[in-house]
């Protein structure tokens, strides 16, 4: 049971501001993935998919390493 409590406190590290740009991340490049399922030419800099997605998984990435690499309080 102990390994239940561990798992919640570390969900609630993470800041909602990083919750939710990975969350836009996620959906601009599922709908990216999903238009080259379907057989859409799709360029990496293609506007506005796929590039809009990268931005936001930046701001996730910085947010993952600063929330990681913060003393703990």
């Amino acid at each position: 049971m102990g390994g239940r409590a561990g798992h919640g406190q570390r969900a609630e590290a993470f800041a909602l501001w990083m919750r939710l740009t990975a969350l836009v991340a996620a959906v601009l490049f599922v709908v990216s993935a999903c238009m080259i399922i379907w057989g859409t030419p799709l360029l990496p800099t293609s506007a506005p998919l796929p590039a809009a997605g990268y931005p936001f998984l930046v701001l996730t990435f910085v947010g993952w390493i600063w929330t990681l690499l913060r003393p703990a309080r």
